[in-house]
């Protein structure tokens, strides 16, 4: 088996944990031209995301051992994207829901529809974080490449949510003020 690849971490009764940048991972063995990709189980629907790649999900050391010595059977992950991609686009919450403040909306859509960037200055308790969290669900919704990228940075970074293979809304990231 040169043409697979090997990721997990072992822990001390044998178990293989997840690994932080699973789908990174896929996507450059698939880039190097490899076949397949044997993978803890908790990793497997995030590096089936690559396509042309057979991910094995293996839950321990020993599994592993026996799938490359041929002598146990281990079926490639299969994961249908479109259907993830598409359960994944929905936001917690909506531009639609703000309400007043006409100004800054206005301001708001400008700077979406235009690519422009925007600062809000005012008071704590005015609403800026609110509206700031609801930009992005009136922007575009991102395209399959742009979600693969986003959820690349995602799991390299460890902020990829346990049950969540895909990133497929804009993210919001809202730094304290404070932060240097």
């Amino acid at each position: 088996m040169n043409d697979h690849i090997i990721i997990g971490e072992m822990a001390l009764d044998g178990t293989l944990r997840p690994v932080h940048g699973a789908l990174s991972m896929a996507w450059q063995a698939r880039e190097k031209g490899l076949r397949g990709m044997v993978v803890p189980a908790a990793n497997a629907r995030e590096a089936a995301m690559v396509e042309e790649l057979d991910i094995y999900p293996v839950e321990t050391l020993r599994q592993a051992v026996d799938f490359l010595n041929h002598e146990e059977e281990v079926a490639p992950y299969q994961v249908d994207m479109e259907a993830i991609f598409q359960n994944h686009q929905l936001y917690g919450v909506d531009f639609a829901d703000v309400k007043g403040q006409a100004h800054v909306k206005r301001a708001l859509e400008v700077a979406a529809a235009g690519g422009h960037n925007i600062i809000m200055i005012g008071p704590p308790g005015s609403g800026k974080t609110m509206l700031a969290k609801r930009l992005p669900t009136i922007l575009p919704a991102l395209s399959m490449e742009e979600a693969l990228e986003t959820t690349k940075i995602h799991s390299v970074a460890g902020m990829l949510p346990h049950n969540q293979a895909m990133v497929a809304i804009r993210p919001f990231r809202a730094p304290h003020h404070t932060i240097k």
